[in-house]
């Protein structure tokens, strides 16, 4: 029998101090089964995997969180430009004034005493984030990075306080999952996965129908249940959002980057962009962060 491997808190360079650190996963790989001696919130930012323990096997994407606690032995196979954010804590020894924190829908299950208390009893939880409140809780995560990777004054009372937020934010958003969005939304979480990856592909509404095993009528009604757009108008906003950081972040025209990400047409890519962004892609250039 292969021993598990134990990643433990005090090996990770990102700590200070305080028991928490946040580790930012571009291009996530498969990873074999392991544990760690702290615990951990998982974020997955884009692309998907297969999320495998000793009991379960889970394919997650992007909006999925989980929150693994005790000596949970868990592992990544089938990666496909995942990208996730980890933050290692201690929530034992983060020394937090939970005050109200039990009257958050989701706290319990995911942070509570009871979790706590499990500790060594190894236990995870997973749901899936709907698209306003990834938006918002990778807001918070970056500014975690921040104060982690410059290290102003006060950054790690700063850390406590925006895990504090994102452990506020899930615990409410966590309350969600049974309602019918949210079972749309994990319906869907393969096509949606299958956008994230293939954006720049030619593809078709009955291509994204075959993906989701569904008929064109039912994919575009549980969409829009989900997340008020068509499979479509969820496509094209894909699209225009990566023309977007193409545009910011390289030098590449803009006709290159409309082809890069799947627009044939200039004009229709312009139209699109300036509907969905609010200006044309020349301003967006003009915007473009160095």
């Amino acid at each position: 029998m292969i021993p598990v491997r134990t990643i433990r808190f005090d090996d990770i360079r990102e700590t200070g101090t305080v028991p928490i650190a946040v580790v930012h996963l571009q291009r996530h790989a498969n990873t074999s089964m392991h544990t760690h001696d702290f615990s951990e919130l998982v974020i997955v930012l884009q692309g998907s995997a297969v999320h495998f323990t000793p009991e379960t096997e889970d394919r997650i994407s992007t909006g999925d969180v989980l929150v693994l606690h005790g000596e949970m032995q868990h592992g990544y196979r089938d990666t496909a430009s995942l990208e996730i954010v980890n933050v290692l804590f201690r929530m034992d020894q983060l020394g937090l004034n939970l005050r109200d924190a039990g009257t958050l829908a989701g706290f319990d299950a995911l942070f509570g005493s009871n979790v706590e208390s499990r500790f060594g009893a190894p236990s995870h939880a997973r749901f899936r984030l709907l698209a306003e409140h990834l938006t918002k809780v990778k807001n918070r995560l970056n500014e975690m990075l921040i104060e982690q990777r410059t290290r102003p004054a006060g950054w790690q009372f700063a850390l406590n306080a925006h895990f504090m937020l994102i452990v506020s934010d899930l615990s409410r958003a966590y309350s969600e999952q049974d309602n019918p969005v949210m079972r749309s939304l994990t319906r869907l979480g393969d096509v949606i996965s299958y956008v994230h990856r293939n954006y720049a592909q030619n593809m078709t509404l009955d291509d994204l129908a075959k993906v989701a095993n569904m008929s064109t009528r039912t994919l575009t009604r549980e969409f829009k249940n989900a997340l008020g757009i068509s499979p479509i108008d969820y496509l094209i906003r894909e699209r225009v959002n990566r023309a977007m950081d193409l545009l910011r972040y390289s030098d590449i025209t803009i006709t290159e980057a409309a082809y890069r990400v799947g627009f044939a047409d200039g004009s229709y890519f312009t139209r699109k962009f300036h509907a969905l962004v609010g200006h044309s892609p020349r301003e967006a250039r003009r915007l473009k962060m160095t």
